[in-house]
């Protein structure tokens, strides 16, 4: 009976860990030269779900060296079949009050379907030379995780 009790109890557990590592995300960063952030970087999401809903965000990390109060990019999307959808975007970026390096979180699009299965890409390109920006990303997860 306690043997019993033991492996009901070692499922319930392990049913538990799986469950909390089903959250379903994806995020790519790169690193930029020298906390300088001046060219296109280019991020491939391989998509298996043509069905379920996705939030888009754009994940930025800077430190002291940071400066500006936004930053002007534009973001080139090419989905699977070719489509290539570009537009711009701005990064509002807080300042920070201690010297310590930040990481935030943007939000592009939310609620998304991506539609077809095979490799979305999406391509970041600061309109001019940013200092202080340590590495840049995509962000794609369950809509309810950005919030």
């Amino acid at each position: 009976m306690v043997r019993r009790l033991i492996h009901i109890v070692a499922l319930i557990v392990v049913a538990t860990f799986a469950a909390c590592n089903n959250i379903n995300h994806n995020v790519e960063m790169h690193d930029t030269e020298q906390s300088l952030w001046a060219k296109a970087e280019e991020f491939v999401y391989d998509n298996t779900d043509t069905l379920s809903k996705r939030d888009i965000a754009v994940v930025v990390r800077y430190g002291s060296g940071y400066v500006a109060d936004s930053v002007a990019l534009s973001i080139l999307s090419i989905s699977p079949d070719s489509m290539v959808v570009e537009e711009p975007f701005t990064l509002r970026i807080p300042q920070l009050g201690d010297m310590r390096p930040a990481e935030h979180t943007f939000p592009y699009r939310r609620n998304v379907t991506l539609r077809r299965s095979g490799e979305y890409r999406f391509r970041l390109t600061p309109s001019a030379a940013v200092e202080g920006i340590s590495s840049v990303g995509i962000l794609i997860t369950e809509p309810q995780a950005l919030e």
